[in-house]
């Protein structure tokens, strides 16, 4: 029986000259590990969440096809459009995908939990199992595409998740209940203390999985979401052990980068305050994040600076300026302001990003963009056109 090849397999057979096939083979290798050259005009953050169980112009959860979620990236990253580097988020405490090192999501949650999960949790988790089941990883999807594309992809891990839901919860966390900060939801049930070096490697262990498993240009490190992380401690002593794993993770990044023979870019969103007073390096310093000291040691590409979960167009971009000179610094915009029904229209996007760029924004970053699509039978679509000129 005769195997039928196609694409460059069959082109490869019909040469005869050994040294063609040599410099074609060097070439469609460098072609896979080549860096893609990006200006960063937009960064745009799918969270692995809500994306996959809805889609465009469907009301309520969906099922989700392999088409569906390339159609994730098509429809930012367009001819014209501004989008230049897509983050796919991986994780929050549980992992999205299959993981030896941690939890997957939903697997530790039991029949009566699930019984009462939402609509879009319940579509989800059988639209991942599905994708799974099959061999098939929606989440290399996003960044295959998002690079077939010419645009940067790169993983967000968030640190310290604390949504505290049971399709949440870890073997880790119900191993060592000691390490929590906190037993209510908001409040510490589904955080973990950094104060412990066990954590810390723990964390680190699973950010190394993540960007060894993902053909990914680098990850950010999502300090933001939660941006509570020390039970205890002074400011030194918080700055000392989460510095400690920020420039693990850059050395990790790169050996990683050296075997795929190219540099992966590690890039960081610092913790805000809770929209108790606009985030600045001191308040994130407070909490143990030294972003500029980061900067300075050379572990740091770009930092991107959002409020959290609200648009309240404030973001204090001049003064993060003074303190990072050596990187580019964007302004985040989240998707609602302040005790809104529905998430910024167009011109408001364009009104919080030209506001950004005004006081020295050098991009833009894009949150929750998408979530209007989680509204059921009240579910619109995002104003995908405002990507054609935002922050210009």
């Amino acid at each position: 029986m005769k195997t039928k090849l196609s694409g460059s397999s069959a082109f490869f057979v019909q040469l005869k000259h050994p040294l063609l096939i040599f410099i074609l083979f060097v070439f469609i290798s460098q072609l896979q590990t080549a860096e893609i050259k990006v200006s960063r005009r937009v960064i745009y953050n799918f969270d692995g969440d809500s994306c996959f169980s809805t889609k465009a112009n469907v009301k309520g959860p969906a099922a989700i096809t392999v088409e569906d979620v390339k159609q994730l990236i098509k429809e930012i990253c367009f001819e014209g459009g501004r989008v230049d580097t897509v983050l796919v988020c991986v994780n929050a405490q549980v992992m999205y995908y299959p993981t030896k090192i941690g939890t997957m999501r939903g697997a530790l949650s039991t029949p009566e939990e699930r019984s009462k999960w939402p609509a879009s949790e319940k579509q989800r988790f059988k639209n991942l199992k599905s994708f799974f089941d099959d061999e098939i990883d929606p989440y290399a999807i996003l960044l295959a595409e998002a690079r077939r594309l010419g645009r940067e992809a790169l993983l967000t891990f968030r640190m310290n998740d604390d949504h505290g839901d049971d399709f949440l919860r870890t073997q880790f966390q119900v191993d060592h209940p000691e390490y929590r900060l906190g037993n209510e939801r908001y409040r510490g049930k589904g955080a973990l203390d950094f104060g412990r070096s066990e954590v810390r490697t723990h964390v680190f262990n699973l950010i190394e999985e993540a960007t060894r498993r993902y053909e990914c240009d680098g990850i950010e490190l999502d300090f933001n979401r939660f941006p509570t992380f020390f039970k205890d401690g002074t400011t030194e002593e918080r700055c000392e052990k989460m510095n400690t794993l920020v420039e693990m993770t850059r050395k990790m990044l790169d050996k990683v980068g050296s075997e795929r023979k190219r540099k992966l870019v590690l890039s960081v969103r610092p913790p805000s305050n809770y929209g108790r007073t606009p985030p600045t390096p001191d308040t994130a310093k407070l909490l143990g994040c030294d972003v500029p000291n980061w900067v300075e040691r050379g572990w740091v590409d770009f930092v991107s600076i959002s409020e959290f979960f609200q648009e309240r167009g404030d973001l204090p971009i001049n003064v993060w300026r003074k303190a990072i000179k050596r990187v580019p610094v964007f302004g985040g915009i989240e998707c609602k302001k302040v005790g809104a029904l529905k998430n910024l229209s167009a011109e408001e996007y364009q009104s919080a990003a030209s506001k950004l760029i005004k006081s020295g924004a050098d991009g833009i970053y894009l949150f929750n963009f998408f979530t209007s699509r989680e509204e059921g039978e009240k579910a619109y679509e995002p104003p995908f056109e405002v990507l054609k000129h935002l922050g210009m």
